[in-house]
């Protein structure tokens, strides 16, 4: 039984959750590691940040997969039982739940969560769908939102990634209800949020009423240099066929990601290395979303 007192806890700091996540540990007197600021980090990618000498016999690792096995082969040898806890989907790893991260840790320890903290778990679970959702109105969910954007150091960028998009606009591609966008890689922290926030008038019609908040349907290739480093997919149609591309991924030069509250999702890929060496596989899998949403 994991406890207190013989857990610790390491967690990234990648977004408003696993802050959250830890100042909620430390409250209650967690001995903590705070891994990774980027986000895809992996617990290989924290392992390597961190100290181990002070590690409890058990060690918690929130939202930080294993995807090849080395980092629970090197806990292994250490002696340290390894626990991981997430709710996200990758290659060779389904971690899906129907909890976020924090309402698991706090399910886990019979911890309390405060109000903020629970719409920190539906901002985390469903977006501004999840923040609508639990009630939320639109200054908290804007609360959220800028909460979220302070924690990861992006608030400026987001304020001027509002900018590009609103003159973008004007000359994007789209389909009858997907919107294609070719983003600056300058914005790959932000646009999945920029590209889809809702106007207050939207979000609060759709309290009011009691119906479901429909957000834009987006797919964003990043681009630097006319390379696309990063393709992401925000959406509600065909999430199934996303959840069987990614458990069976075929592009070996790059790593992906599924997740979100259904209807709605987020899927996305990057490349592992040197984008320009794997731009053909950017370019199949841009075909192969483009067929998906057709």
């Amino acid at each position: 039984m994991l406890t207190q007192q013989n857990t610790s806890i390491l967690c990234p700091t990648n977004d408003l959750e696993a802050h959250s996540i830890i100042e909620l540990a430390k409250l209650h007197g967690f001995t903590i590691f705070e891994g990774p600021s980027f986000w895809g980090a992996t617990l290989a990618d924290a392992l390597a940040e961190i100290d181990l000498n002070t590690c409890k016999p058990n060690l918690l690792a929130i939202e930080l997969p294993d995807l090849d096995g080395e980092a629970q082969q090197y806990l292994d040898q250490t002696g340290i039982v390894l626990h991981t806890l997430d709710h996200h989907q990758y290659p060779q790893s389904d971690a899906r739940h129907t909890l976020s991260a924090i309402e698991q840790f706090a399910a886990l320890f019979s911890l309390p969560l405060s109000d903020y903290e629970q719409l920190v778990a539906a901002n985390d679970k469903g977006f501004i769908p999840g923040l609508l959702a639990a009630g939320a109105s639109y200054q908290q969910m804007r609360q959220i939102r800028d909460d979220e954007a302070r924690v990861r150091g992006v608030a400026q960028e987001r304020a001027q990634a509002f900018t590009w998009l609103n003159t973008a606009l004007s000359s994007v591609t789209s389909t009858d209800d997907v919107v294609y966008l070719a983003c600056p890689a300058d914005y790959v922290r932000v646009m999945s949020e920029v590209a889809q926030f809702p106007t207050q008038a939207a979000y609060e019609q759709a309290l009011s009423s009691g119906t479901e908040l429909k957000l834009s349907q987006v797919v964003i290739q990043y681009q630097k240099q006319n390379t696309t480093t990063q393709i992401e997919v925000l959406a509600n149609k065909n999430r199934n066929a996303f959840s069987e591309l990614v458990a069976n991924w075929p592009y070996s030069s790059l790593q992906s990601w599924f997740g979100g509250q259904a209807p709605n999702y987020f899927f996305g890929a990057s490349a592992k290395k040197d984008a320009t060496a794997c731009s053909h596989q950017f370019d199949e899998l841009y075909d192969q979303i483009k067929h998906i949403l057709k």
